[in-house]
């Protein structure tokens, strides 16, 4: 693509100034007899909406994507011979802000990559004998601002007047004399083809119209998603209606954004503001997107009906993969609500939340991308994501906390938290995943260099003591990470946000730091061996080792733990960190913390994900089995009961006490990243060999289910693992691809070797909890 851009000419833009309109911009040409075939390719800095002859070519949302815009930008490429016709055509698109100019990131900054939005085009005509090529030169194009869309962000506020529509304007004919001529405008970086999934339109919802304690009208679409809403309308020009978007009713039963909204420092948005011409008229945003449930009607001139309303989710198009059924009812919403946040946080980027920061948080995918790749294929969506990940790599080594780039607390610097264990280790852990789950080299290619870098920077902070290290002589202490900024464990029940926030400025957790610090090494001596880089794979897998032994007679004095922080037994036991008879110890001692904590979740972000599978994997099954079932707060049924239809930022997202909600959003995946135990522990579905080229079966029952059944679509082949108690036997139904080599492990201890599929059983004895 040629991508040259062109632009409007317009007053400089100011940071705290009004939202702007969009842009409307034309170019009408002669197509000649003949013609075989039209290719049209384009990309903004901004958000596009390609029109051919009144027409959209593809019905993807908010391109171009979100990219690190000051490296590189995608082009999407449509097929439009259908919509050419001989004689005179006119090439348009509507531009708006996008990710590139709107609000981006935890403050909703806007302007992050750029002040001025701009349009490239490229429209191949190819006839009999020759080719002719029609771009975005500013001297045949013309624009305007004067448009319906008179203020958008795509995550504060869409702002239409009706009455300032622009009939045909995308067609030959239109009288464009009072638009305005294009100026250009300068990129600097690569543009290149899409390469991620592309953002569509999916499942509909029509909601409940409630009338609330407060007076007011509120749609209820009775699920928590990422989308938009069309809505049918009558009244009067002039009149002007708006719809708040939000996720919760508060204690009362009124519509609220309080728990993820503050407008002093995290203003939310989320409005759509239109003003009526006469008559019936439907309206579907354009470019904005929220996270929503409930959607409040202010002014509205009539009285709301139902099949008004259409809400629609918006998500990338990752083909879905795994399902899980159990027979206890809430675990299966549960699984459900795990679906729904990665598709409310699946739009272009990996997010935390659909709402309010709609940020490519590391850590959050960090955690979540095994339960991700269970659920969802995320091959284009990740390989994608990994590429910014590895551009936006500072020159030390560290890592972003998000990908990509933005402002944190101001505008000079987006590398505030660069280099955070447990969220930059994103770089190491995550191709490695996607390696073993899809079978492929080029994420580990793509990143390698970017791992080695991080490594490196790790080690050299290290080497960097801080004052604390005093308290510690040791000759190992260049092996403990404990300086630079880390967010540690982050929410454990009971702990608050801005707490842990100023607890990871003033005094760093230097065991998370370490933990990472190892975990990444050996990660990174794996993938060289893998890779064929010998001598890489010998360092690092010796760096490991160093570390592994400074972290025992740092954090594990006298090989005992004196904690209650469930936490600081999962991590070394996942990680291995510890191993033997340490191991059996600590493993115990989880155990027994977490039965005398009646099985509440006691972890934070960066261990509860695994704690379901270290209690299975070291003989306290079912623990973990009371654990996923436990009802009471803190505990993921515990949102279930509380109506929850996404996973919650929060344990007491909602407080057990009085009702009320708290500051944390309702639709954040990372909690939910346990639940890939459903289909790797308790069904047993688990890769031997990368790509599932080998695989076992072994499941195990446990708790109250006397029923589960796991359904995950692999690179090679569908395979099931679907079991039930039934008159004291075990009876398993196991399907398997017939080019694989897989083994079936039965709860009584018998093994299957070269196992196909078929029905398995044994005699069943219920597990006593120890």
């Amino acid at each position: 693509m040629k991508a040259v851009f062109i632009t409007r000419k317009e007053e400089p833009f100011q940071l705290k100034g009004p939202f702007l309109p969009a842009l409307f911009f034309r170019s009408e040409f002669e197509v000649e007899s003949g013609l075989r075939s039209a290719s049209l390719a384009m990309t903004a800095l901004g958000h596009y909406i390609p029109w051919i002859n009144g027409e959209k070519p593809d019905e993807g949302l908010l391109t171009p994507g979100y990219t690190e815009y000051p490296k590189r930008l995608q082009f999407q490429t449509y097929d439009v011979t259908s919509l050419i016709q001989q004689g005179n055509n006119v090439i348009g698109a509507i531009l708006g802000d996008g990710w590139y100019r709107g609000s981006c990131g935890p403050m909703g900054m806007r302007a992050t990559y750029g002040e001025t939005i701009a349009l490239a085009a490229e429209l191949t005509l190819t006839y009999e004998d020759h080719i002719e090529t029609i771009w975005t030169d500013p001297s045949s194009w013309k624009c305007t601002a004067d448009g319906p869309v008179v203020a958008q962000d795509i995550r504060r506020v869409e702002h239409y007047d009706a009455r300032k529509e622009i009939p045909d304007w995308c067609r030959p004919g239109f009288d464009d004399s009072a638009w305005e001529p294009c100026i250009t405008a300068e990129y600097e970086g690569k543009v290149i083809p899409n390469e991620g999934e592309p953002v569509l339109a999916h499942e509909r919802f029509i909601p409940e119209i409630l009338k609330t304690p407060d007076g007011g009208t509120v749609l209820d679409f009775g699920q928590n998603m990422a989308g938009f809403i069309t809505f049918t309308v009558t009244g009067s020009a002039g009149q002007t209606v708006r719809l708040l978007h939000g996720e919760a009713l508060d204690e009362d039963g009124n519509f609220t954004t309080k728990n993820i909204s503050n407008e002093k420092f995290m203003p939310l948005g989320q409005e759509i503001i239109y003003d009526l011409k006469d008559g019936t008229q439907t309206y579907t945003p354009q470019f904005m997107i929220c996270g929503f449930r409930y959607v409040q009607l202010i002014d509205w001139p009539e009285e709301a009906l139902p099949q008004n309303f259409i809400a629609t989710a918006v998500y990338s198009d990752v083909k879905m993969t795994g399902t899980f059924t159990c027979s206890n009812e809430k675990i299966n919403r549960l699984v459900k609500n795990v679906e729904w946040s990665l598709k409310s946080n699946f739009v272009e980027v990996p997010t935390d939340c659909p709402q309010r920061e709609r940020a490519g948080w590391t850590g959050d995918i960090n955690v979540f991308i095994e339960c991700a790749d269970l659920f969802a294929d995320t091959r284009r969506f990740i390989s994608k994501w990994l590429k910014d990940l590895v551009l936006t790599q500072t020159a030390e080594g560290a890592i972003l906390s998000i990908v990509p780039g933005v402002f944190m607390m101001n505008r000079k610097t987006r590398e505030q938290s660069a280099g955070a264990a447990g969220w930059a280790d994103a770089v190491t852990r995550i191709p490695m995943q996607q390696y073993l789950v899809y079978g492929s080299l080029s994420d580990l290619e793509t990143c390698y260099d970017a791992m080695k870098k991080y490594v490196e920077y790790n080690i050299r902070r290290a080497k960097k003591n801080s004052l604390r290290s005093l308290l510690h002589p040791s000759k190992d202490k260049r092996y403990i990470l404990d300086t630079g900024f880390h967010y540690g464990e982050w929410l454990e029940p009971g702990a608050a946000n801005m707490v842990d926030a100023l607890k990871a400025i003033l005094m760093p957790d230097t065991e998370v730091a370490t933990a990472w610090f190892f975990y990444s090494a050996k990660t990174l001596s794996e993938v060289a061996k893998i890779l064929g880089k010998k001598e890489d794979a010998k360092r690092y897998r010796g760096l490991s080792r160093k570390i592994r032994e400074a972290y025992a007679a740092r954090f594990i004095p006298n090989g005992k733990l004196n904690t209650k922080r469930q936490c600081k037994y999962v991590r070394p036991l996942y990680m291995g960190l510890v191993e033997g008879a340490l191991a059996k110890e600590i493993a115990a001692q989880l155990n027994e913390l977490v039965v005398k904590n009646d099985y509440h979740i006691g972890t934070g972000f960066l261990t509860t994900y695994q704690i379901l599978n270290v209690l299975s994997d070291n003989g306290f099954h079912e623990t973990a089995c009371r654990m996923i079932e436990n009802e009471e707060c803190p505990g993921w049924l515990y949102e279930v009961d509380r109506g929850a239809t996404t996973i919650w930022e929060g344990w007491d997202a909602i407080d057990p006490q009085t009702g009320r909600l708290k500051s944390k959003s309702l639709n954040h995946y990372s909690p939910g990243a346990a639940t890939s135990w459903l289909f790797t522990r308790l069904c047993g579905i688990r890769a031997l060999k990368p790509g599932y080229q080998e695989i076992v079966i072994e499941p195990k029952p446990g708790g109250d289910l006397t029923q589960a059944c796991a359904s995950y679509e692999s690179v090679v082949g569908k395979i099931v693992s679907d079991w039930k108690i039934e008159d004291e036997q075990f009876v398993l139904r196991a399907e398997i691809p017939e080019s694989i080599k897989a083994r079936v492990v039965l709860p009584d201890g018998t093994i299957i070797e070269d196992a196909s599929s078929g029905v398995y059983a044994c005699p069943y004895v219920a597990a006593v909890q120890a």
